[in-house]
């Protein structure tokens, strides 16, 4: 899977929903952890400062957020986390000469009804 992919998955996840269950947000802190591990492998070969530190700040957040743990706080991590993530993918984007990544074009291919601040795409 791409590293696009990767976020929007985690980005029309089912932790993000009001309904979510302590699984959904375990599933989500677990494939967060897989897509920074692949965002840090792309960027092994990349020399783009910025990017790597918003890839530490996101790494930062996730463990801040812990495995598995519920409640707001860990969800505002979690939330931190991929912001943090869809900066590094747009940065490593813009080195490539291409568009940003904008999960709003994905939307569709997503149950996305109940995505936070949907209105504001």
């Amino acid at each position: 899977m791409g590293l696009r992919a990767g976020h929007d998955q985690l980005y029309f996840g089912r932790w993000r929903r009001m309904d979510a269950t302590a699984i959904d947000v375990r599933k989500a802190h677990h494939q967060m952890k897989k897509l920074l591990g692949e965002i840090a492998v792309a960027l092994e070969t990349e020399d783009i400062p910025t990017a790597r530190k918003d890839l530490e700040k996101a790494l930062e957040a996730l463990y801040t957020a812990g495995p598995g743990e519920g409640g707001p706080d860990a969800l505002r991590y979690l939330d931190h986390a991929l912001s943090y993530a869809h900066r590094v993918i747009g940065d490593l984007l813009h080195e490539k000469g291409l568009p940003p990544h904008s999960p709003a074009d994905f939307a569709r291919w997503y149950d996305a009804v109940e995505v936070p601040f949907r209105e504001d795409w």
